[in-house]
């Protein structure tokens, strides 16, 4: 009777632990909006585009929302210290705000962007240097791998520079792939002869089929160390993001990989000086066609 009484028991504790385990229960997460904030400053002479949008709760349909109601200064600091306001004229279409005039650039000055939101919260980017041109010599497919683009160009003596890579292939007129990759030049530093190989197909899933082209436009843009940092930081979250992906299969290994990477860039909340999320990059850029 004893031993009957104890299976008995044991039935019931497991037929409630299985049900337990199978019960949905609602999850109440507290949301603390994250404002983000991405823009890119170039030296061609071009409108300069900067992206505004708040974090949504988790159940929400959507990740992000348009803040249409911000003011944006873009600022300069010439080699005397004297600082100048470029523009606050700005149109704004879903949250991207656009400056309505293109916008001139010096080698060596510093610029940032100051954002003011509707209520009232403050953000500064970190001033960066609009750095020297430094120019492509040549694009060329490696004659080995036909999927790898060599961008050739004379690295600076002395200087410790940083580079964003971005690769573009069109067909006929439309863009049809692009990817970015960043690198320093700690290998081939002052190299007249200096060169980065990039996978033009980086980006792409191994399931999806190469896409046909018949040009390609390659960028080489100088950046500040921050801008470099963040770049590194958003290529292991998106790395990260993939291994953790459904093809992952629940691989127990995943359990030990690396945190997801806060994207925490070079633009800071005045109102309580903590570093925010995106950035904003001041990049001197070479472009050559193929």
């Amino acid at each position: 009777m004893k031993s009957s009484h104890i299976k008995t028991l044991l039935f019931a504790l497991i037929t409630i632990l299985y049900s337990s385990c199978t019960k949905e229960i609602s999850v109440d997460v507290s949301h603390d909006i994250q404002t983000v904030i991405f823009g890119e400053l170039t030296n061609l002479n071009q409108p300069v585009s900067i992206s505004i949008q708040q974090t949504l709760p988790l159940n929400s349909t959507s990740s992000f929302q348009a803040v249409n109601d911000a003011t944006i200064s873009l600022f300069t600091k010439n080699s005397n210290g004297a600082v100048s306001l470029i523009t606050t004229d700005f149109s704004i279409d879903k949250g991207v705000y656009t400056s309505l005039q293109p916008i001139s650039t010096t080698i060596d000055n510093t610029y940032w962007i100051e954002v003011v939101l509707n209520d009232g919260t403050q953000f500064k980017s970190k001033e960066e240097f609009m750095k020297p041109v430094v120019s492509i010599t040549e694009i060329e497919i490696d004659e080995q791998f036909n999927d790898i683009l060599n961008i050739e160009f004379s690295d600076p003596v002395g200087i410790t520079n940083f580079y964003k890579v971005k690769v573009e292939l069109f067909n006929q007129g439309q863009l049809v792939s692009s990817n970015f990759s960043e690198s320093n030049d700690v290998v081939f530093d002052g190299n007249a002869d200096a060169s980065l190989g990039v996978d033009l197909f980086r980006d792409l899933d191994d399931d999806q089929p190469l896409p046909l082209y018949d040009a390609i436009k390659a960028s080489l843009g100088n950046i500040n160390f921050s801008s470099y940092q963040f770049l590194l930081n958003q290529r292991s979250q998106i790395e990260a993001n993939e291994d953790s992906g459904e093809d992952s299969g629940g691989d127990p290994s995943q359990l030990f990989s690396t945190p997801p990477v806060s994207l925490l860039g070079n633009i800071t909340n005045i109102s309580n000086n903590k570093t925010t999320l995106g950035n904003f990059t001041v990049i001197s850029l070479s472009v050559d066609n193929k």
